[in-house]
């Protein structure tokens, strides 16, 4: 994830900051008042996601008040379908209000998970 929002293989960067109806956060999964939570929309023959879910999970090991949620995007589809899942692995950064701050697809690298999550964090640029 790029400073913009994007990956190395072009996905779009996440506009304004969208607020989610925290029904549809219950529903994934996504805990409210989290810090930072990786909510990573997976499908279950993808190996993109497999990678994606081991970096997402060391990044979240790693800091505090970060969470790594995975979806199944079959199992969400009407999810899938408000949030503009178009392909899998499909990652939203979703700060503590329930807004999505970042957005992307394919496999990120470590490092861009960490830039993306620093913000968001105690002691953060913004955080």
């Amino acid at each position: 994830m790029a400073e913009d929002g994007s990956t190395t293989d072009g996905a779009a960067p996440a506009g304004p900051p969208v607020r989610l109806d925290p029904a549809l956060l219950d529903a994934l999964g996504v805990a409210a008042g989290t810090p930072a939570t990786l909510l990573q929309f997976s499908s279950a023959f993808c190996a993109p996601c497999r990678t994606t879910r081991r970096v997402l999970g060391e990044v979240a090991g790693m800091l505090d008040g970060v969470r790594h949620v995975e979806v199944d995007a079959e199992s969400h589809l009407d999810a899938v379908r408000a949030l503009g899942i178009w392909r899998t692995p499909t990652v939203l950064v979703v700060d503590a209000r329930g807004e999505i701050v970042q957005r992307a697809a394919g496999v990120p690298a470590k490092a861009q998970v960490i830039a993306a999550l620093a913000p968001l964090l105690p002691g953060g640029p913004d955080g």
